[in-house]
């Protein structure tokens, strides 16, 4: 044995005897077994983690052409392949059929489901296992769900307990899914899980879980696959599933090409639902300003433009590549629809800006700097004496004829886009319409306030420091390495979040600060960027 070789023998030795995590450690393997009654064990590292293998149908929910919803049989008939791990269920509307493939720390479940009935199979629940660890889930708080998705996102669970950790992954590529832990069966030891697949949506799950739209047609056919990684104590996501962002990334490649990286500045021209008689907009949160007169209306043109000049000043000082207008049209209404964000209306619903908008947006973009304004996919309308924001069929269509009306008329390249949430849930607009919209505007940058993972292909999705984020998601950036995020400072612990900022901003990102008055703060922005 040579010197150097028992050193670090040694070495690994005393990590282990002084409880040091050791990333060298052998990733455990996982075997399977399967009995004529189907699954009996999956074993990893020698330690058993099935509890049952029962395999369960909990909901298969059908849609006839009507659009009339019916509930499928959940009961079965099996038989069981024992050399090729496989189980087969036959029921009165299908086929199902599982197969459980073990290689190295990997156990992957692979699901296929056939059709056979006249109606479109919407969505299905399955439950292929339950599982029981060592110890209880240090993730879970006996309450909230530990579900996962892959909806605009690669699908990655984590969880861990007090020797391991298990990553489970979607490997379906961009097909959605739904997966993970609804609860656990032995509260409050917590130690026994049922695994669940689903897609469409699952009424004992939280509403706020995004529908999964992945029907299946009368006579088609559909495959789940999911993979279950077993780790060390101390693996990350990272550890066990980078390639799965990887793949992820392949199928959908990266077209954002924005090499300008330098801070973006905010102003905000009004103040919301204010109420001022003679300035209903809020313009300048002045309740002095009256914008129905002649007289009035000259001192709002010279109160914008005079904000316009102080703006590039500071612009300049922050050696920011351009500003984003957040109220173009004004802030007449409650917070739910003060963002009007449809630049075509400036002329309707606050006609003495009209003309002052061009004047504003030109001297902004004259003296070197981008202009940018928000924008939402929602429709403006005016319904029982009071203004909405409602859901269009088509929020791609919407948002595009917003902003090629803001490129056209005011040259702006970047754009703000508000409440791009879906009618139904929270969750954000399929990526594809980000996809769509950056390649009909190869040269404006998309700033969305929500964001999946997809999102970071297309766009430079918004985040607030006052919220806690500081950098983009580091599994972001294990997909798309030259993804970046538009981080929103003000009123945020820029003191706190210092070293993060600083790398966050050497490596890509870019701050928005506030850019209407002086703020104090923006010294500290512009010295992360030294």
């Amino acid at each position: 044995m040579t010197l150097k070789f028992s050193m670090i023998l040694l070495a690994a030795i005393a990590a282990l005897g002084s409880g040091v995590y050791v990333k060298s450690q052998m990733l455990p393997d996982v075997t399977v077994k399967m009995e004529p009654r189907g699954l009996v064990s999956v074993k990893c590292g020698g330690t058993e983690f099935l509890k049952s293998g029962d395999f369960q149908v909990n909901q298969a929910i059908f849609r006839k052409p009507s659009g009339e919803t019916y509930a499928g049989s959940t009961s079965g008939a099996f038989r069981v392949d024992v050399a090729s791990n496989e189980l087969t269920e036959t029921y009165p509307w299908g086929v199902v059929q599982v197969r459980y493939t073990a290689d190295k720390n990997h156990l992957t479940m692979t699901i296929d489901t056939k059709n056979t009935s006249a109606d479109t199979l919407q969505g299905v629940w399955y439950s292929p296992l339950t599982l029981h660890f060592p110890e209880k889930l240090k993730e879970y708080d006996g309450s909230i769900p530990l579900m996962e998705h892959s909806v605009g996102d690669p699908g990655i669970l984590r969880v861990s307990y007090g020797t391991g950790a298990l990553v489970i992954a979607t490997e379906d590529g961009g097909k959605p899914m739904q997966f993970g832990f609804p609860w656990a069966n032995d509260r409050p030891v917590s130690t026994v899980y049922p695994f669940t697949l689903n897609t469409d949506r699952v009424k004992s799950l939280p509403d706020s879980y995004p529908s999964v739209d992945r029907p299946i047609p009368p006579g088609g056919s559909d495959q789940y696959q999911v993979s279950l990684r077993f780790g060390r104590v101390n693996d990350t996501v990272m550890d066990l599933a980078k390639d799965v962002y990887q793949k992820y990334a392949k199928e959908f490649p990266s077209k954002l090409n924005w090499k300008d990286r330098r801070p973006i500045g905010a102003v905000f021209l009004a103040s919301a639902a204010t109420e001022y008689a003679k300035n209903p907009r809020g313009w300048l949160m002045d309740s002095h300003l009256d914008v129905t007169t002649p007289e009035g209306r000259a001192h709002l043109r010279d109160g914008v433009l005079g904000l316009a000049d102080s703006t590039i000043a500071i612009l300049r000082d922050m050696n920011a590549q351009g500003v984003i207008t957040w109220d173009i049209e004004g802030q007449e209404f409650a917070h739910s629809v003060s963002y009007i964000g449809d630049p075509r209306l400036v002329s309707t619903l606050a006609p003495e800006m009209s003309d002052i908008a061009d004047e504003y947006f030109k001297r902004i973009r004259d003296s070197g700097f981008r202009v940018g304004v928000c924008v939402r996919p929602q429709h403006l309308t005016f319904t029982d004496k009071k203004h909405v924001q409602e859901s269009v069929t088509d929020p791609q269509a919407e948002l595009a004829s917003k902003i090629r009306f803001a490129k056209e008329r005011w040259g702006a390249t970047i754009i703000y886009i508000d409440s791009n949430v879906n009618p139904n849930d929270p969750n954000p607009l399929d990526a594809s319409i980000i996809e769509k919209l950056a390649d009909m505007f190869p040269d404006v940058l998309l700033v969305p306030e929500h964001s999946t993972l997809r999102y970071y292909a297309y766009s430079a999705p918004y985040r607030e420091l006052r919220q806690g984020f500081d950098a983009t998601d580091p599994r972001i950036l294990a997909a798309y390495p030259n993804a970046f995020s538009l981080i929103y400072t003000a009123d945020g612990p820029l003191d706190t979040h210092r070293k993060a900022l600083a790398a966050s901003v050497k490596r890509g990102d870019s701050l928005i600060y506030r850019s209407w008055y002086l703020d104090p703060q923006n010294e500290k922005v512009k010295a992360l960027y030294r």
